[in-house]
C-alpha cells in the first residue's frame, strides 16, 4: 500500500503547477501584480483549471500524508498540521474568493491556514527524523520554508501577492520531491511516529545534532 503511494506528492506538484502555469497562459494573469493567484478561480475562462488543479493537488498530498506517515519516524503534530492544511487546500479550491463577503472570507480563512500549516509540518517532520545527515538536511528545508513565508508576507505588503505566495508553495514542493526521492532510495520503512520533545526550544537545540 505505502509503495503504491510513493509518487502521489510527486504527482500533486506536477498536477498544481501544470493547471496554475496553463490557467494563467490563459487568463494572461500577472505574476508581479497585486492580485493573489486565487483570482484565477473567479475567472470564468480559468475557474474550471484552479479549482481541479487545488483540488485534486490537495487529494493526492492527502494519500502523500499516508505514505509519509507509514514511511517515515514523526514527531507529533505532523499530521494534524498537514491535514489542517490540506482542508484549507481543500475549501479553498471549493469555495472562490471574490464576491459575496461571507464566501470571500472563507477563502481566505482556509488559504491562510494552508499556508501557515507549511512550516509547521516541516519544522514536526525534522523534528522526528533520526540524527545524522538527513535530519540535518530536513531542518534546513524547515528554516528555507520560514524564510519564504517571512519573504512572503513582506511581499505581500507591498501588493506582489502571486510571488508571496509562489516562494513558500514552490519550498515545500522541494521538500516533497526530497521526501519522495530518500524513500526511493532508501525503500526501507522508518516508519512510526516518535516521542518530540516536549519544549521548542529543546528540539531546536537538538536540531542540528
Amino acid at each position: 500500500m505505502s509503495r503504491s503511494l510513493r509518487y502521489t506528492g510527486v504527482a500533486a506538484v506536477a498536477t498544481l503547477w501544470t493547471t496554475l502555469l496553463a490557467a494563467t497562459a490563459v487568463s494572461g494573469f500577472d505574476l508581479l501584480g497585486d492580485d493573489p493567484l486565487s483570482y484565477l478561480g473567479s475567472d470564468a475562462r480559468t475557474a474550471g483549471l484552479f479549482t481541479v488543479g487545488l483540488g485534486l493537488s490537495g487529494l493526492l498530498l492527502a494519500a502523500f500524508h499516508q505514505f509519509v506517515r507509514d514511511r517515515y519516524p514523526l514527531a507529533h503534530g505532523f499530521s494534524a498540521a498537514m491535514l489542517v492544511g490540506l482542508v484549507g487546500q481543500l475549501v479553498a479550491a471549493a469555495v472562490p474568493i471574490g464576491g459575496d463577503p461571507v464566501v470571500h472570507r472563507v477563502h481566505t480563512t482556509s488559504a491562510l491556514a494552508l499556508g501557515v500549516s507549511l512550516p509547521l509540518l516541516m519544522w514536526r517532520f525534522a523534528a522526528g527524523q533520526p540524527r545524522g545527515r538527513w535530519r540535518r538536511l530536513s531542518y534546513a528545508l524547515f528554516w528555507a520554508e520560514a524564510i519564504a513565508c517571512a519573504v512572503g508576507v513582506y511581499l505581500s505588503a507591498r501588493m506582489v501577492a502571486p510571488v508571496a505566495e509562489i516562494l513558500p508553495a514552490a519550498v515545500f514542493h522541494a521538500w516533497v520531491v526530497t521526501v519522495t526521492v530518500k524513500a526511493a532510495r532508501e525503500p526501507q520503512s522508518l516508519g512510526g511516529s516518535v516521542r518530540a520533545p516536549d519544549r521548542i526550544g529543546d528540539d531546536l537545540r537538538t536540531r542540528l545534532a
